[in-house]
C-alpha cells in the first residue's frame, strides 16, 4: 500500500515540535535534564482547554502542527485518530466516583470521558467536518492506526491526518499496560501521485503488512529507536513506538542515507514492514514522503 507523509507534528518530553525534534537528533540525542511541558493549544478556547485535560490537547496540539507543516486545509482532511488506553485519568476518576454511595459525576469529565473526544475538539477548532475514525489496539495502537489511515488513502485517494497520543498512567490500568510518559503525533498522509504542497518532508515509506510466521521466517524483528533519551521514551509509551518511524523520517531529511526499512507491530500477529527512500524535491514537484 502506498501513501505520501508530507507533514509531521510531535509532542514529548524535550519536544514540542518538528524543528525539536530535528534539533535532538542534530545533537545526537534527548537530554537526560529535558522535561515535558503540558501542551496550550490556542485552537481551544482558553476556558475550554482547561476543562479538555491533558490527553486533548495532545491530540489537538500535534493534529494541527501536522496540518500546518503539510500545508493542507485543516477544514476538510478526514482523520484517523489512535490511542491504546483512552484518557485513563478520567476513567479512573469515574470509576472511584461510581463506588461511592452518591454517584454524582462531573458533566464536563463524562463529555470527555469517550475514546473520541480528542477528534471531536479537533474537528471544532478545525471547523472540520470530514470524516473522523478512532482506532485502539493495546500496545500495537500506532502500527494499527498507521495501517488504518494508508487504507482510508488508498480507498478515497485524498489526505488523512493520523493522530497518536497517550497519557502516562498509574495504577490499576498501568498493571494492563505501564504508560511511562506522556506522548503525541500526527503525520498528514497523501495519496502517492499527490503533488507537495509546502512540506520540507521528503521521504517514500512502502508499507507491506506481514504475518509474525512470515517476520520470523524471514529472521526479522522489530525496529528500535536508535537516538539515546528517545529509546528511553519509546519503551515508556505506545504511541513513542511510532518514534523509529519519525527518527528516520527526519534522519534521511538530514543524512546521506537515501534508504531505510522500518518493521512495527500492528496487532499481536500482523507487523507492517516500512521502506523508506528519500525522494528528490524541486519547486515544480515538491519532496514528500511516500509510505507504500
Amino acid at each position: 500500500m502506498k501513501a505520501n507523509v508530507i507533514g509531521l507534528g510531535i509532542w514529548g518530553r524535550g519536544m514540542t515540535s518538528y524543528a525539536d525534534l530535528q534539533r535532538v537528533l542534530e545533537l545526537g540525542g534527548l537530554p537526560a535534564d529535558a522535561e515535558f511541558l503540558a501542551p496550550k493549544p490556542e485552537a481551544i478556547p482558553a476556558r475550554e482547554r482547561r476543562r479538555a485535560g491533558l490527553m486533548i490537547n495532545l491530540a489537538v496540539s500535534v493534529a494541527h502542527q501536522a496540518c500546518e507543516h503539510a500545508g493542507v486545509d485543516k477544514a476538510s482532511i478526514p482523520s484517523v485518530f489512535v490511542s491504546s488506553m483512552g484518557d485513563t485519568d478520567i476513567t479512573d476518576y469515574m470509576c472511584r466516583k461510581l463506588t461511592q454511595p452518591e454517584k454524582l459525576l462531573s458533566p464536563t469529565k463524562f463529555h470527555n470521558s469517550v475514546h473520541n473526544a480528542p477528534s471531536g475538539y479537533w474537528t471544532i477548532s478545525a471547523e472540520n467536518r470530514a470524516p473522523s475514525t478512532f482506532v485502539g489496539g493495546d500496545q500495537y495502537s500506532f502500527g494499527a492506526g498507521l495501517l488504518e489511515a494508508v487504507s482510508q488513502v488508498q480507498a478515497s485517494n485524498t489526505p488523512v491526518l493520523l493522530v497518536a497520543y497517550d497519557i502516562a498512567n498509574q495504577a490499576p490500568f498501568a498493571d494492563v499496560t505501564p504508560i511511562g510518559e506522556s506522548f503525541a503525533a500526527a503525520l498528514v498522509l497523501a495519496p502517492p501521485d499527490a503533488p507537495g504542497v509546502g512540506s520540507e518532508l521528503s521521504v517514500s515509506v512502502q508499507l507491506q503488512p506481514l504475518s509474525i510466521a512470515q517476520l520470523q521466517a524471514q529472521g526479522r524483528a522489530y525496529s528500535k529507536v536508535s537516538a539515546p533519551g528517545l529509546d528511553e521514551l519509546a519503551a515508556q509509551n505506545p504511541m513513542a513506538g511510532g518514534l523509529a518511524l519519525l527518527e528516520q523520517l527526519v534522519n534521511l531529511q538530514q543524512t546521506q542515507t537515501k534508504s531505510a526499512e522500518l518493521v512495527l507491530p500492528a496487532a499481536s500477529q500482523l507487523a507492517l514492514v516500512l521502506d523508506l527512500q528519500a525522494v528528490q524535491r524541486n519547486a515544480s514537484n515538491p519532496q514528500t514522503a511516500q509510505v507504500n
